[in-house]
This record gives C-alpha cells, structure tokens and sequence, in this order.
C-alpha cells in the first residue's frame, strides 16, 4: 500500500465491505455515482478497516469529500474529476477494470504507483491529486461530523479525540486521565446546548 499513507501500519479486512449503493447514505452533491465509488474505494485504502476497527469508508469520508467539493472546494472540480478519469484509465490499462473493483492489493499497487512523480505512472499531476485526496480523506475521518464525515465519532474514537468540548474540568486535564471516558460532542452538540451554556457562563 502507498508509503506515505496511513494504511501502512493497517491490515485490510478480510471480506470485501458492501458497495455504498447497499447502504443508506446521503444524496451526492457532486460526484456521479461512478466517481463516487472510485473516491470511496480511493479513501478506503488510504485508512482501510483494521479487523473490529473501521476505517475511511466507514467514517463516510466520500460524502465529506463530496460536499466539500460541491461547496467551499468548488475550484477542484475539475481537478477531481481529471484526477478520478486518470486513475480508471490506469486502472484500465493495467487490469481491464474499474478501480472500484479491484482487488485491494491491486489498488494499493496502482495508488503507489502515482503517489510520486517518480512512480511507474507517476507525474506532477498524479502527485497533486494523490496528496490532496489524501488530505481530504484525513479530513473527512478527522473533521467534526457536522461537515458529513467521521459518522457517528469513528474518526475521534480511534484516537481518543473527545471532540467539541465546552471545557475541561482539571481532573480530566491532569496528566495520564483517559479522554475516552469523557462522552464525545459535536458541534451539533454544542449548538444544541448554547442557551444552557450561556446561562452557566452568566451564573
């Protein structure tokens, strides 16, 4: 699998998960359903699932790429979309399929093969857009949920994040406390509780 990813350290599970068309997920914004699943397969080699422990796929990175894409990110557009055509193209050439359908081995052959302009179809361009979905794919684990990835706190989970919080008492500051004990919250959490929040900042 790619060098610089952080799929180096993570076993890939052993059955392939369900396609995202058998599951419920929110509506594209910007991707086709094909891109889309290139970009989903794309992310789930980058922080693939680890036995129990779930990874990109998981965490809906796609729909936090996606919305991103389809909003603030607007001026990768085409970029994404030259990036994901290059990517089946090479696919193509060298297996006769989609990325998508790949085996995960394959993918992670194909993805090291552009991680660099020095790779056996690397170039500039395909080096840009492996470090830019690589970005987005950390974002999307990483990012509040209120951007439309890291679902359900998975992302937080695996490092012990406890996410958007109001404060810390000192007992939780204090060195060697475990921070998963403290419930995650959002930002949809904090937004929820703002008049409570108030009212205790004014007592």
């Amino acid at each position: 699998m790619p060098s610089r990813t952080l799929a180096q350290s993570r076993r890939a599970p052993k059955t392939k998960p369900s396609p995202r068309s058998a599951r419920s997920s929110p509506p594209l914004l910007f991707f086709t359903p094909d891109e889309a699943e290139i970009v989903e397969a794309i992310t789930a080699r980058l922080i693939p699932r680890d036995g129990d422990s779930p990874g990109a796929r998981e965490a809906a990175a796609l729909i936090y790429i996606d919305r991103a894409v389809g909003g603030y990110f607007s001026s990768l557009q085409i970029f994404y979309r030259e990036g994901l055509a290059m990517v089946e193209r090479i696919a193509l050439e060298r297996h006769a399929k989609s990325f998508a359908n790949l085996k995960e081995a394959q993918q992670d052959g194909l993805l090291k093969a552009i991680e660099t302009p020095s790779g056996p179809h690397g170039s500039e361009r395909s080096a840009q857009f492996f470090a830019v979905i690589l970005e987005h794919t950390i974002e999307g684990v990483f990012g509040d949920p209120a951007y439309g990835g890291n679902r359900d706190g998975i992302g937080w989970k695996m490092i012990e994040f406890p996410g958007a919080q109001h404060g810390y008492t000192p007992e939780q500051m204090a060195a060697g406390h475990r921070l998963e004990n403290i419930p995650i919250r959002t930002l949809a959490d904090i937004q929820a509780h703002k008049p409570e929040f108030r009212e205790r900042k004014q007592a």
